[in-house]
């Protein structure tokens, strides 16, 4: 794999410069484990330059592979001229420089073959190398992220349970107060009291900021309904039988 991996470079190397030692110090010296947040941009930056290489080297694998591609059809093409062109000669229809001519472009055309599929092959290998490249640094951006997540997760729940540990402790200290009589019972209790009311109070204040919140919604999605009523797109609530009971044996107001 190391050796694969220095084949890759030099390949990017010889086609775009230093590029292929950048990106190979940049991959070797991020690790995921002991990356900073510099260190990602870094690479994502890396990973952009990649990028816009990829997509210049695809159109040239496809300019390289449709060039190939065109020139054995040629041949294909000629050879079968070939045969025409011999009968006409030996009919006496076409004179021999003629044949030798076509002869010299259809030699001319096999030499550049190899060539060109030369150039298709090493244009692919190109593409090839850069999207490998691709991948390992979105591997490792995403084993950076994955590992930036966990770190936050776990100082989510530290802080929790610093919380958790901290509302014991002031309960203790207050079971501890009541049961020495160091403070006073009847005022321990109505601090308590007044406690629990206040936390009643913010949940009444939250409940009816909530409530007033949800009215502008509410008409929204009234007026909503009564246009997908009007369009045809949603049924009226049909009567129930219990309310068709009660309006037919209702008597009507005199």
């Amino acid at each position: 794999m190391a050796n694969g991996w220095k084949l890759s470079m030099a390949l990017i190397a010889k086609h775009f410069g230093k590029l292929g030692d950048s990106i190979s110090e940049a991959l070797a010296s991020f690790d995921p484990e002991t990356a900073t947040e510099v260190d990602r941009e870094n690479l994502q930056a890396k990973m952009r330059e990649i990028a816009l290489k990829l997509a210049g080297a695809r159109q040239s694998f496809t300019k390289e592979q449709d060039e190939f591609n065109k020139l054995a059809a040629l041949i294909v093409k000629d050879e079968k001229a070939a045969e025409i062109l011999i009968a006409k000669f030996e009919r006496g229809e076409i004179d021999e420089q003629t044949l030798n001519e076509f002869a010299d472009n259809l030699e001319a055309e096999r030499q550049q073959l190899p060539i060109e599929e030369a150039e298709a092959k090493e244009a692919k290998e190109l593409v090839d190398t850069l999207e490998d490249i691709l991948k390992t640094i979105e591997q490792k951006l995403n084993d950076f992220d994955r590992k930036a997540k966990e770190a936050i997760r776990a100082i989510a729940m530290a802080k929790a349970e610093e919380e958790r540990q901290k509302l014991r402790l002031e309960q203790q200290e207050e079971v501890r107060a009541l049961q020495s009589g160091a403070a006073d019972h009847s005022s321990a209790l109505n601090a308590l009291a007044n406690k629990a009311a206040q936390l009643r109070t913010q949940a009444e204040a939250s409940r009816i900021v909530a409530d007033i919140g949800q009215k502008p919604i509410d008409r929204s999605n009234a007026v909503e309904e009564a246009r997908k009523i009007a369009a045809g797109d949603l049924p009226e609530a049909k009567e129930s039988a219990a309310d068709r009971l009660r309006r037919l044996t209702s008597k009507p107001a005199v």
